[in-house]
């Protein structure tokens, strides 16, 4: 028995709609994780610059609260741990990002990011 032309369309329909809400979750789940790496790599140089030239905490915080904001990252000034100075630093970071169904906005998944970045003696940018 052969399928009409109208189950037909309805059933190539249905794949396109699921192809698109696939395709954005994918796309939304990767770039949450391509700002992610540039936010850790800023860190990471933040990390090591203010090691090497001895800046305070509240500089620090402030500088990666900028660099999130400008990556569109949900993170807050609570959420930046910074503990000792100079040759001593290190920083951790703990933010969540909700991945969200296409046209309804509503959460479907939330990705856990954490970064503990300490000053390594030597490294430079």
């Amino acid at each position: 028995m052969a399928a009409s032309p109208n189950t037909k369309r309805l059933v190539l329909l249905s794949w396109l709609l699921v192809a698109v809400f696939y395709f954005y979750l994918s796309y939304d789940y990767i770039r949450a994780s391509m700002n992610d790496r540039k936010f850790a790599d800023y860190v990471r140089f933040v990390v090591q610059t203010a090691g090497n030239e001895d800046r305070p905490a509240k500089e620090i915080r402030t500088l990666i609260l900028l660099k999130a904001q400008e990556l569109s990252l949900p993170i807050r000034a609570d959420q930046i741990g910074i503990r000792g100075s100079g040759q001593n630093l290190n920083v951790s970071i703990g933010y969540d990002i909700d991945i969200e169904i296409p046209l309804i906005q509503t959460q479907i998944y939330t990705k856990k990011f954490e970064h503990q970045v300490k000053w390594q003696p030597g490294k430079t940018f």
